[in-house]
């Protein structure tokens, strides 16, 4: 049994003492925001939801903030792209001006890690930085 599965969660998905982020790696997700929406996003650390190459949580976040890189590339959006994969490390940052044409696009990604994000709160946590 996961110990993260049995850990009682508050009415915000959030562990309630949420002892399993000591004990464990944690994946840390920042959103950046700007007026118009979603203007950036970094992804840092692994999950410890299971053995390297075998963790479905870290997985899963890895695979929706690529697909919001490739998502960016077919919106031909020039953005500022940065990944370490020894850290692990994905960082990304567009203009303002870009945003609400992403919105559909941000808004499934964010929705997406929000829900892992509930599930997981002793191995996942999203912060949240609001620019303007």
């Amino acid at each position: 049994m996961d110990i993260a599965s049995i850990i009682p969660k508050s009415a915000s998905g959030k562990s309630a003492s949420d002892p399993v982020s000591k004990k464990f790696p944690v994946t840390r997700i920042t959103l950046f925001w700007g007026k118009d929406g979603l203007v950036g996003l970094e992804s840092q650390g692994h999950s410890g939801g299971g053995v390297k190459g075998e963790d479905v949580v870290c997985a899963a976040v890895s695979s929706l903030v690529q697909a919001l890189l490739v998502g960016l590339r077919v919106a031909k959006v020039s953005a500022n792209c940065e990944i370490d994969s020894s850290a692990p490390l994905i960082r990304a940052r567009w203009a303002e001006s870009e945003a609400l044409g992403l919105n559909l696009l941000t808004q499934t990604i964010v929705l997406s890690l929000r829900e892992i994000a509930s599930g997981r709160a002793g191995h996942v946590s999203i912060s949240e930085v609001y620019l303007s």
